[in-house]
């Protein structure tokens, strides 16, 4: 983790992050409580796919939890799956059995995923119908097609694995893994029909969460003088993380969340290279203050409670 941060950290260039927040002033505190109020709102979206054991963490614990592993998957080669790990690590010490902290990190990681595709969705369509942003040159039909065949494909591997009957000799570990997603697929079903409530609350709070940690782009292209609205935030923020999921496997997206910045910007009419720069360096700033946060949750909290545990 160490050496990625590392990596991470030296591509950033320390003139245009002090350029960038020299411009903004003390407007990049309204930054950093957009992203405060949306990780709470993730941390919350979680805390209900806990279902009836979440009232045995407290949710600052939760919020601290969450806030490490995904800042470890943000560097990690394995992206979320990584950083998703280590929060069913992390909640051992607390009394809520391993398959409820299994299935809350996966039914939540799913509600997150779901909520952003829908948010994505009505961005878009709400800028095509508007006449503001075109399909056929934002999204070539290969982008698509290429799109489509991914998710088919996995849809199919993931069938074959449920429906096969593998032989538990000749195919030990796919036996195993049809056993386990079996095993995944029935608790995550059992979850969903015993609290609908729950699901329901938990991707409206996913939901906001995208929402608010959007008014990031609105805030700073805001600071930087652009009349943008809320709606052209959310696209461009939506926009990047899709691009960033792209290249999830790199460490930190070094590159790929610049491309994101550049490309979403120009989809939205704004083709300026040293705001692009800027917009770049102050996200980044951004993300080095919340691993800062991050590193001191682990030092003086998480890691003192597994001791003590």
């Amino acid at each position: 983790m160490l050496v990625l941060l590392w990596q991470y950290v030296k591509v950033i260039d320390p003139q245009q992050v002090r350029a960038a927040l020299m411009k903004v002033g003390v407007g990049f505190g309204w930054v950093i409580l957009s992203t405060s109020l949306a990780y709470a709102l993730g941390t919350w979206g979680w805390w209900y796919c806990l279902g009836d054991s979440r009232t045995s963490i407290p949710k600052i614990d939760l919020f601290m939890i969450r806030h490490v592993c995904e800042t470890v998957g943000l560097f990690n080669p394995a992206s979320f799956a990584g950083g998703d790990m280590l929060k069913i690590v992390l909640l051992r010490p607390y009394s809520v059995s391993q398959p409820t902290v299994v299935t809350s990190v996966i039914i939540s990681r799913i509600l997150m995923i779901l909520s952003q595709i829908c948010l994505l969705i009505l961005a878009v369509l709400w800028f095509y119908f508007h006449g503001k942003l075109p399909i056929r040159a934002s999204l070539p039909n290969v982008s698509i097609l290429l799109i489509a065949i991914i998710c088919v494909s996995l849809g199919l591997i993931i069938y074959r694995i449920l429906v096969f009957d593998f032989h538990s000799k000749k195919y030990p570990k796919l036996a195993r893994a049809k056993a386990r997603l079996v095993q995944v697929w029935s608790e995550l079903n059992h979850f969903y029909r015993s609290h609908p409530k729950e699901v329901a609350l938990a991707f409206i709070f996913f939901t906001l969460h995208w929402v608010v940690g959007s008014l990031e782009f609105y805030i700073v292209l805001k600071l930087f003088g652009y009349d943008v609205t809320v709606l052209d935030g959310l696209l461009l923020d939506m926009g990047v993380i899709a691009v960033k999921a792209a290249g999830a496997f790199v460490p930190g997206q070094i590159g790929v969340e610049e491309l994101g910045n550049k490309i979403m910007l120009a989809l939205v009419g704004i083709s300026s290279i040293p705001l692009w720069l800027s917009v770049s360096a102050l996200r980044r700033t951004r993300q080095l203050f919340w691993i800062v946060i991050g590193a001191i949750f682990y030092s003086f909290f998480i890691y003192k409670k597994r001791l003590y545990s």
